[in-house]
């Protein structure tokens, strides 16, 4: 029980700054880490990971409003909307299938983007190119938030990372506005979807716990880093996590005896 318990509180704090810090889905450590280490309901790990999701990222969220980094206009909106409303659906759709088949080329998005992260960073001058794209840009976020919101809901992650993914090289935002607004946006998300896993897959009291608290201390301390610190470090910090991470979930995904879990 002691050791469930310290793993239940390292999952929660590598989540939590994983989300303060890239606005990257507790979901994507949390799952694996419990399914794997513990052999946890691969179902309840997601939901128990979708838990802290909505707390970890709405303390994100607070501390990137109080710094003026979240950023909304009518592309941000419509975009927002379309994941929540397809997050429900992929939710849904969910429930009677083993969603799991692309684990291993979602890790492979994960470390591709820490080397973008790290070879072609994030400029501050970005926002500019939002205002000049008029319906190309209205099409890509209604078209990216459902392709984003079915996967979030389906694979049971608040999809942070490809909402800032998309936000800062398709909708050209600022890093530090990509990942405030994705954090905030993954708040939403991560609610629906875990309150449908809840429902269907029931919930352990102790693992919710814990992890929701670490999870909620990691947030804080990793997004106050965040809003801190300049965006050449902040992109740098980002890639290394992103890289060394998804190297590591890759590595896991092909020497472990099952697959049935879920990185993102």
């Amino acid at each position: 029980m002691a050791l469930e318990i310290i793993v239940y509180f390292i999952g929660g704090l590598l989540a939590g700054i994983a989300t303060g810090l890239v606005g990257l889905s507790a979901a994507t450590i949390i799952a694996p880490l419990f399914a794997t280490v513990l052999g946890m309901d691969v179902y309840l790990a997601i939901g128990v990971a979708l838990a802290s999701d909505i707390l970890a990222s709405a303390t994100s969220a607070v501390t990137y409003i109080k710094n003026k980094n979240i950023l909304f206009n009518k592309r941000s909106v419509i975009f927002g909307i379309m994941v929540l409303i397809f997050a429900a659906l992929g939710s849904y759709f969910s429930k009677d299938t083993n969603p799991y088949n692309l684990a291993s080329a979602l890790n492979i998005f994960v470390v591709l983007l820490g080397i973008r992260f790290i070879v072609y960073p994030v400029k501050d001058h970005g926002q500019d190119k939002v205002m000049k794209q008029g319906k190309l840009v209205m099409l890509q976020a209604v078209m990216w938030g459902a392709i984003i919101g079915m996967i979030s809901g389906y694979f049971g992650s608040g999809g942070g990372l490809s909402m800032l993914a998309v936000l800062t090289m398709l909708l050209g935002y600022k890093l530090k506005h990509g990942v405030g607004t994705s954090v905030f946006i993954m708040t939403f998300t991560a609610l629906i979807a875990a309150s449908v896993h809840f429902v269907i897959g029931g919930v352990e009291i102790l693992p919710l716990a814990v992890t929701c608290v670490a999870a909620f201390i990691g947030a804080n301390i990793s997004s106050i880093f965040a809003n801190k610190v300049s965006n050449k470090a902040l992109n740098l910090t980002i890639g290394i996590f992103l890289l060394l991470f998804g190297i590591t979930m890759v590595v896991i995904w092909y020497t472990t005896t099952s697959h049935a879990i879920t990185f993102m």
